[in-house]
């Protein structure tokens, strides 16, 4: 039997970043367990060990793939020697970018692609999305505060409401670049986001 030692961690960080890069490009009914252990070069045994079930694999994935994709993002909105809006700004303009140069505009997001698929069907991937979803809009709306307090952006406009916006808006677009094939839908995005926040 297996031990959970600094060996099988990495065994099951191996797992995680495999499958989670399978079920970004297949989805989740697409994606077996067989797909995952066969990425990751491991028994299927060690699948098993460390995850109950395929759904409790998509739950962690989805925490590792925030773990993974938010630090240089979020680095960019903490960047307190920048303004806030323009760190706003910065944040939309790096995320689109790495869309657009890292996964050519046929990725999208993880989080957003297993939410459509997912979301009405399974209530524990739904609340591990919507959950790391609340806490990036939080920090964003956070970023937004210091803009408004700073008079760079309407301070009638309720800071998470707004976040939730444009984050709604993000996802919507990258949907559409995976439909059309085409960077426009984030292009877009990004420049519709500098006129919206400019005061």
């Amino acid at each position: 039997m297996e031990v959970k030692t600094i060996k099988g961690e990495l065994k099951c960080d191996t797992l995680l970043e495999k499958g989670m890069q399978i079920l970004w490009s297949k989805g989740y009914n697409a994606t077996s367990v067989n797909d995952i252990v066969q990425a990751a070069g491991v028994p299927k045994g060690s699948f098993y060990f460390y995850f109950k079930s395929k759904e409790d694999f998509v739950v962690k994935a989805i925490g590792k793939y925030f773990e993974i994709m938010c630090p240089p993002a979020l680095e960019i909105l903490d960047d307190k020697s920048v303004s806030p809006k323009q760190r706003i700004l910065n944040f939309y303009e790096y995320r689109t970018k790495v869309v657009k140069e890292h996964f050519n505009c046929k990725m999208g997001c993880l989080a957003s692609n297993l939410s459509n698929e997912m979301a009405e069907h399974n209530e524990e991937i739904r609340k591990a999305i919507q959950k790391k979803t609340e806490a990036l809009n939080e920090h964003i709306a956070s970023v937004i505060r210091e803009a408004q307090e700073a008079g760079e952006i309407d301070d009638k406009i309720n800071a998470i409401d707004l976040a939730a916006f444009i984050e709604d808006a993000g996802r919507g677009a990258m949907v559409s670049m995976k439909e059309q094939n085409s960077s426009y839908p984030v292009d877009n995005f990004t420049a519709m986001i500098r006129r919206l926040i400019v005061k």
